[in-house]
């Protein structure tokens, strides 16, 4: 730990954590590729099931495009653990720290943030149109249309790009190390080679007494592959009675490292790290609490005027009814507002379910990326210390954590929404079952007839505006009147 070369150092994190981190860093590697595995299988599902033409409304575009991003999270990731954690000790050191994986590993921390990046913001996108779509119902064809929700998924996707990945690539780059190695194949010892290490090695060396000892706490912060600190040091190891270990061979290994730039710029570094925990954690984690509170009150608002104006009309017509002795007649039957109700009380049920659904894709989404934005926004506080005694310790756990919120959504929709199961179901149940497990025909029907008047009203809301606007022919005649209405409601 830091506090053992230095005693003014802060003890952020305990020897508790350092074993935390032995014990898991073993199992991640097999926990991580099993998550992305079956996460890969699952989001490619959700993409299949949702642009469904039967599945399309502005909502599923948005929980497509998502799923866009977190598959290719999960197929990025797959190479990395197998290659960092399952094979770590079946490689040799220098094919293990090859030039070539050093690039990919640079190309990783860009990938993967910029993917994280467009995953929050679609997710905070999702909870605005909900939250429009369930507070203010006669904006939202207006506000929350399919062309809206495509620029701006698509302008979620450029922006973080545009935003994210200068800033990773301006603060790292890859470091050429030499490294002497044992019989055993363990480090001796370890000095950069790539000049700019060298050379603010140098600085740092000129500017701390005594020199010979200086060891740039910058760079100790630098090694991801666990290095021991010590190694950094270039001076001769101290004589004691054991005899030193015998170097056997030297190899050279590359590392993603800080670049020139950010070691001498430690505000541009500050920077980066505030633009990751303030801008894509916690601004996005603080709006996404506002506005699920504000879904859950306006949840419940609609759900208590739902109930008054259920109750209300059947007093006004029974009133109206004795009064004037007479009985309105409505396809071939005397009560007509009870049947109306009835329609408009299902497809609000059906907009509370779906409300419900996101609601837990936001909690989930809180739960997994707020602890990482309050870890990001103490690391920029309180220095490489904490970096080196607590965040690269928790790095993995906080990594199955998103790659869990990544993968599980399929969980939930087919769990919470009846027509994501429906749809799933026409597309992916074999035929053979049919004989011993038929599926309700009334169901499937009302699928595609709900997905179809979805795909109407995408396309042209003006003439389906126009359509319900035009009044019902009132006939008693029970059979033309039921056809029509089948008809006019298609």
């Amino acid at each position: 730990m830091a506090s053992s070369n230095n005693d003014t150092t802060p003890l952020y994190c305990g020897t508790g954590m350092d074993n935390f981190h032995t014990s898991y860093k073993n199992m991640h590697g097999y926990i991580s590729l099993v998550v992305c595995i079956l996460g890969t299988i699952a989001n490619t599902l959700n993409i299949i099931v949702l642009t469904r033409r039967e599945m399309r409304s502005p909502t599923n575009a948005i929980l497509t495009g998502l799923a866009v991003a977190d598959l290719a999270v999960m197929l990025e990731y797959i190479p990395y653990t197998v290659h960092d954690y399952i094979l770590k000790d079946s490689l040799p050191r220098e094919e293990k720290l090859s030039y070539g994986w050093a690039c990919f590993i640079m190309f990783h921390s860009i990938f993967a943030q910029v993917l994280h990046t467009i995953s929050i913001w679609l997710t905070v996108t999702l909870a605005v149109w909900r939250y429009i779509a369930v507070g203010y119902p006669q904006k939202n064809r207006l506000w929350c249309g399919m062309r809206t929700t495509i620029i701006t998924i698509t302008t979620a996707y450029v922006v973080c790009v545009l935003v994210v990945s200068p800033s990773l690539y301006l603060i790292t780059a890859i470091a050429e190390w030499m490294e002497q190695l044992d019989a055993e194949g363990n480090v001796i010892k370890s000095v950069p080679v790539s000049q700019y290490l060298i050379d603010y090695r140098n600085e740092l060396q000129a500017a701390v007494f005594p020199p010979l000892n200086a060891t740039p706490l910058s760079l100790m912060a630098n090694d991801t592959q666990g290095l021991n600190v010590s190694v950094l040091s270039t001076t001769p190891m101290p004589t004691t009675a054991v005899p030193p270990p015998t170097v056997v061979r030297n190899v050279t290994v590359y590392r993603l490292s800080h670049s020139d730039l950010a070691l001498h710029k430690p505000l541009l570094l500050n920077a980066t790290f505030l633009i990751y925990s303030v801008v894509i954690k916690l601004i996005p984690c603080i709006a996404l609490t506002i506005l699920s509170v504000r879904l859950i009150l306006a949840l419940l608002e609609a759900k208590r005027r739902r109930k008054k104006l259920t109750s209300k009309p059947a007093s006004t017509t029974s009133t109206a009814a004795s009064s004037n002795g007479t009985k309105t007649v409505v396809n071939g039957k005397s009560a007509e507002r009870p049947r109306k109700n009835s329609k408009t009380l299902e497809k609000e049920k059906q907009t509370d379910r779906t409300t419900r659904m996101l609601l837990a894709v936001l909690l989930l989404f809180l739960i997994t990326e707020f602890p990482q934005g309050i870890m990001g926004l103490l690391n920029t506080v309180l220095g490489n210390a904490f970096l080196l005694q607590c965040y690269l310790k928790l790095s993995d756990l906080m990594d199955i954590l998103a790659l869990i919120n990544s993968s599980i959504n399929f969980i939930l929709y087919c769990s919470m929404s009846k027509q994501f199961r429906s749809t799933f179901t026409l597309l992916f149940r074999p035929k053979f079952l049919d004989k011993w497990l038929p599926v309700a025909q009334d169901e499937l029907t009302a699928t595609r007839a709900d997905g179809l008047q979805r795909s109407v009203v995408a396309a042209a809301p003006d003439k389906c505006q126009s359509i319900h606007k035009q009044p019902q022919v009132v006939t008693l005649a029970a059979t033309t009147t039921t056809t029509t209405t089948q008809v006019t409601n298609l």
